[in-house]
């Protein structure tokens, strides 16, 4: 049986420019945000640069959020836009994930993936885009 406890982890690929991390469970908006400060400490080198930024999210186990939490996704969504994210690129993502983070990242460039290989060849394309 699948958990539905929140675990999450983060780490750059600085090279290409990736904040790479895997969330699964179901959070609530309080517990959500140690997720965002994770992803908000590993951009930090790509916003002193000023670099572009590609997310690549393992949604393996995430489940879909109440609304209240739903909300406060989209809001960190568009925080990471105005901070440089171009695309983000997400992982095993279920249908009903699929349909909610499509109506909470509409007017981002988003694309849903079943392996890692083809999500981070279509985020390096951005990268060699911004070369």
């Amino acid at each position: 049986m699948e958990t539905l406890a929140p675990s999450w982890t983060v780490n750059l690929d600085e090279r290409n420019c990736i904040v790479q991390s895997s969330i699964s469970g179901f959070w609530s908006v309080d517990s959500i945000h140690e997720y965002f400060d994770g992803v908000n400490e590993a951009a930090i080198p790509l916003m002193k640069a000023r670099k572009p930024m590609y997310g690549l999210v393992d949604f393996t186990g995430f489940v879909p959020q109440d609304r209240e939490t739903g909300d406060a996704i989209r809001d960190h969504l568009f925080a990471c836009v105005k901070f440089g994210l171009k695309k983000l690129a997400i992982v095993g993502a279920t249908s009903l994930v699929k349909m909610q983070y499509r109506r909470l990242s509409e007017g981002v460039t988003v694309e849903y993936f079943e392996n890692f290989a083809d999500a981070q060849n279509w985020l390096r394309e951005g990268v060699q885009d911004a070369a």
